[in-house]
């Protein structure tokens, strides 16, 4: 079953379409300061993956249904009109299975810090942290941040993923939930860590690979696969960059998108 994607959207109208997927357990807010600063030449849409953000839950995580979100969004939004397409980790698997099975939709695409291999697991031991959390009873974010110290002591990755937890209401001693499905997340990371696409699939249109220079998510190795499934690839390594150079060094970022956009 397909969900109604939420979308934040920047830029006139008229101008040529860039829609922007985010990472396992971000959501679109990752990418406003990107999607305002493409907004001088793109009409740009930046998107919740379901079970993320504001987007609707549901218990599939499959790269098939996945794909059917954006491709009813895209229906909706853009008619017959092909797409630049940006993705970032999770996002970026999305965005490549959405250019092999619809290529005529994605006119360009952008891939950030992510491949199409199968990964070796990731995260499982921070997901039972977090729900092990009884976020319900929590007083505030900083007392989450100390129950997860052990589990999870980079304080900067804590910290990004506390930001998914929401009031349950206005007041300051409700409680709080979680913004993102992370019981189904948990549930089909072993799929999400899997290649989104088949062999024999080809991208024929233009494609660029960011990678940051720090993270390891992108080797040197995976590039002449990369390159079997996308034959005009552009390849992009981001200096002092993490496996988050949109945020790293945005700047810098912005500078490569527009220069090859």
């Amino acid at each position: 079953m397909t969900v109604a994607l939420h979308s934040s959207q920047f830029g006139p109208i008229s101008a040529p379409k860039l829609v922007i997927l985010h990472g396992l357990m971000g959501s679109s807010r990752n990418w406003l300061m990107v999607a305002r600063a493409l907004s001088t030449k793109f009409n740009v849409h930046v998107l919740d993956l379901r079970n993320h953000g504001q987007s609707p839950w549901e218990e599939s995580m499959e790269w098939d249904d996945l794909t059917a979100d954006l491709v009813q969004y895209c229906d909706r939004e853009f008619k017959n009109q092909a797409i630049g397409l940006i993705g970032h980790s999770l996002g970026g698997k999305c965005a490549m299975h959405m250019s092999m099975r619809y290529p005529d939709r994605v006119d360009k695409l952008v891939v950030v810090d992510i491949v199409a291999k199968r990964y070796a697991p990731h995260f499982k031991k921070e997901f039972q942290a977090l729900l092990s959390l009884q976020v319900e009873s929590l007083t505030s974010r900083q007392e989450a941040l100390t129950l997860l110290e052990e589990a999870i002591p980079d304080r900067l990755f804590r910290e990004s993923l506390l930001a998914n937890l929401k009031r349950n209401s206005e007041s300051e001693h409700s409680g709080f939930a979680w913004q993102p499905n992370i019981a189904v997340l948990f549930k089909h990371l072993e799929s999400i860590r899997t290649n989104p696409l088949r062999v024999g699939d080809r991208f024929s249109n233009r494609m660029l690979l960011i990678k940051g220079e720090q993270s390891n998510f992108v080797e040197e190795a995976d590039l002449s696969q990369m390159q079997t499934y996308f034959p005009k690839l552009k390849y992009s390594c981001m200096e002092g960059a993490g496996h988050n150079p949109h945020i790293d060094s945005k700047e810098a970022f912005l500078r490569i998108l527009f220069n090859w956009l």
